[in-house]
Parts: structure tokens; sequence; C-alpha cells
């Protein structure tokens, strides 16, 4: 394994040596954010809606030597029913299709030129094998990796080892698992060239452009946070694939000034109340959602309060858990969704305990400040969330005070806000914090705004 690694990292660095380039990410502008309708029900989940790699040196295959371990068993879902779809024929549109993996991730892209990407593929049991012959998928031109958990990448070993595969993909995060073991075995016995991404790297694929957004380097040490986050644009339609990140991730995405509207959202962490935050949804306005979870996961997965979030912004939320396999068939005017299974009809009233602040923003450059949203109440331990709008690149700074004074807590440094003129902070409430509601103070170019947050 430590050659493994080092031969990662040799090829790492002579990739630096050569003078990689990467397409910087252009800053774009989410526009003014729209007061949300909370809704009290889902929506009905059938409906059918119309709306140049960086250069890295591949890894040679004689420095990632394969311990020739037997193939892993690729189970077969009990039923597998795919929706009615077609492989695209047109130019500048694709198949993307959301796998049933249970309680994983896994998605398919099929291009109009006969290319594939795949992003993820569950555990190694999940049956992906299986699924991508039953959608004639015969090769793999492009595999992601998003973090090397072993409900992501477990499935991509049996794939690796019954598909030629050309080109992988990872963030470079390494894991001390037999699972991230056996992922680059297979990454060596089947050849593939190996490439490593960050933040403003764009790859290129059958004209279809997936720029990382995440992550920016490896500080965090949650695996969740440091997943591959990528977005994509195909005709008028731009998905958002968020892997596993969470809050951290999307305050990092808001304050660097990298999202914008999107219409098609992959939720982070299988719908978990780990991230989907208000601030960040305001901002996103999906049309759709999509999440997957196993049915009847230990994990309790989607969270209520995660869907509660996804529906207050108007956003019509699929499920693998529900709707089984799921496909987005996108051309130049627009998508048309299709899903296999299941409806989610019952209403899901928004609980109480969600604070939202949802006010309808004034235009950037007016000078005025306005908070956008703030995580309460919040648990001992956690972390919360403030987001504000203000004018464009404001000198902003923050305060927090508890019973004992102003909060100390890493995150609360002042910050500039973005050319959209949003700025965020993300602060670790101590275990110790006396519960209550406390006041919070933000300041931009001189402008002060208070709310508060309870601490339960």
């Amino acid at each position: 394994m430590k050659k493994l690694i080092l031969a990662l990292t040799t090829a790492l660095l002579v990739t630096i040596a050569c003078g990689a380039s990467a397409t910087p990410i252009p800053t774009f502008d989410p526009g003014t954010i729209q007061t949300a309708i909370f809704s009290t029900a889902w929506a009905a989940l059938n409906q059918t809606q119309t709306a140049n790699p960086p250069t890295n040196t591949p890894i040679p295959a004689d420095t990632l030597v394969a311990t020739n371990l037997p193939p892993l068993p690729d189970t077969p879902l009990p039923t597998l029913v795919l929706p009615p779809t077609t492989i695209p024929s047109t130019a500048n549109s694709l198949l993307f299709t959301f796998l049933n993996v249970g309680q994983g991730d896994a998605t398919l892209i099929q291009m109009s030129d006969g290319k594939t990407v795949l992003i993820d593929g569950g555990e190694s049991d999940s049956g992906i094998v299986s699924q991508l012959q039953a959608l004639g998928v015969q090769r793999i031109d492009l595999m992601i990796a998003t973090h090397p958990h072993s409900d992501h990448i477990g499935g991509l070993v049996p794939v690796l080892q019954n598909f030629p595969v050309s080109k992988v993909v990872t963030s470079g995060q390494s894991h001390t698992t037999s699972v991230y073991e056996h992922f680059l075995d297979g990454i060596a016995s089947a050849q593939a060239e190996y490439i490593e991404v960050k933040r403003g790297d764009v790859i290129s694929l059958s004209g279809v452009n997936f720029q990382v957004l995440n992550p920016p380097n490896f500080n965090n040490p949650d695996l969740n946070e440091n997943s591959v986050v990528l977005q994509f644009k195909v005709g008028q339609t731009t998905f958002l694939m968020m892997g596993d990140s969470g809050a951290d991730t999307e305050a990092s995405l808001i304050s660097a000034g990298l999202l914008q509207k999107i219409d098609i959202l992959k939720i982070g962490h299988h719908a978990s109340t780990t991230g989907s935050t208000l601030a960040f949804l305001n901002l996103l306005q999906p049309t759709i959602a999509l999440y997957s979870a196993g049915i009847n996961n230990q994990y309790g997965h989607p969270a209520p309060l995660t869907i509660a979030s996804l529906t207050s912004v108007i956003a019509t939320v699929y499920g693998t858990d529900k709707n089984g396999v799921i496909s987005i068939q996108v051309d130049q005017n627009g998508y048309t969704i299709n899903a296999s299974q299941g409806l989610v009809t019952a209403p899901l009233a928004l609980p109480t305990a969600i604070i939202p602040i949802l006010p309808i923003l004034p235009p950037a450059g007016t000078g005025a400040l306005e908070i956008v949203s703030i995580t309460s109440p919040i648990s001992k331990g956690a972390n919360a969330t403030l987001t504000a709008q203000t004018s464009p690149s404001a000198s902003c700074s923050i305060t927090v005070y508890y019973k004992s004074g102003p909060s100390q807590a890493a995150g609360l440094e002042p910050k500039t806000a973005s050319p959209a003129g949003l700025v965020s902070w993300t602060w670790k409430v101590g275990a110790k914090t006396t519960s209550g509601n406390w006041p919070i103070e933000v300041t931009c170019n001189n402008i002060i705004k208070e709310t508060t947050f309870m601490v339960q």
C-alpha cells in the first residue's frame, strides 16, 4: 500500500512539474434570491417535465501492481426495472440515469456520440454491472469516484473488472480500507488512465464540460466534505452533483461565489441532515432534486428536515428508495424525467423547529445588508452557518454572543463578500455552550444587522 501511495504521489509531482493547467471556473451571478413559499406536501414525483481535462500525467501501468484478487461478485437486483428511455441520437444531448444501488450512489451519463460517464458505483454487491448491461453499456470512457467511501467506490471494482475503462478521475484522497485498495488494484488491472482533480479543473468529454467545484484542498478531516463536486450544462439544463458533501462544502461554495441557479441537483449525502442548508438551496433554487437511499435504511435517509427544506424552495424531489431507477433525457430544448416505479404523494408537514429567514433581498450595490439564513435551532457540538447578502466585495465581520461573552470559535473571522454580494460563516457551537437564544451581530461596510439563534 505504501508503494502504491508513493507511486500516486510521484505521478502527481510529475504532473505539477510538467505544468499541468486547468481552465478556471467563471464566477457565476446567482441573481436575486426570490422569496420561497413553504410547501406542505411532496410534489407528484411522476410528473414529466421539459424544461480539456486537466493535463495530468497518467500513472504508468507498471507502477500499480494488481494483487490478482478474484473478481468481486456483482449481485443483481431482485427486480431490475428500467424506465422507458432511448439512447440520445442528436448532437448536444445526453441520457442521465440515476441508478438504484440501494444505500449508495451511482450515476450513468450516456452521450449522443456513444461515450459514457459513470459517477460512483454503490457498494461492491450493488448489482451495478447488471444495470449497466441492461442499459446497453459496453465500455466506460470516464469513471469518476467522488470520494473513497465503500458505498461509492465498492461497485466501481466489478465495473473495472467487467468493462473496458479509459479514464478514472478522483480527488486524490486516499483511505485506509481494503475496498480502497481493491479500487486502486482495479484501476491498475484495467490499465486506465488515472487523473486527480481539484477546484478549478474542467473535465471535457463529448462537448460537455464538467466543472470541478470541490475540493479546494484536504484541510477538512471529513472525507465526505472532500467529495468531488461537479457542475455541468447541456443546452439550457444545468446539473450540480454534490457527492456526499455537506454544510461545510456548501458554505465554501457560497463564500467562493461559485454557485448559480440550477435545474437539477443531486443532493449531498443521501439527503441526510448534514447538508442542504437553506442558504445553499436559496441560491440554487433547483427545480428537480435527486437523492439515493436504500429502502428502510438504518440511517433514516432521507431526513424529513432535508426534504422539508427542499420543498420549501419548490423543488420536486425524486429518490431511488421511492422511485427506483430515475432517468433524465436532456437536449437543447430542455429535459424529460421518467422513473421506473413508485410515487410519493403523502403530505410531509414542515417541522416547526425550522426557522428560515427568506427575505426579498436588496439589489446588489445598494449598500443594504440582509441576513439570508441562520441555522436555528442547533444542537451543542454542531456546526452553525449564517449567510448574508450585501454589496459586492463588502468588508464584513460577525460577532456571536454567548453567556460567557463573544465567541472565539474558528470560522468567525472577517470576510469579504463575493462578487454577488454574498458572505457566509460556519462555526462550531461548543459542547458546553449554555442553551438559549443568543444574539448575532453582522457588520458589512459599517452597516449593522442583528439576529438571534437558538442553542438547544
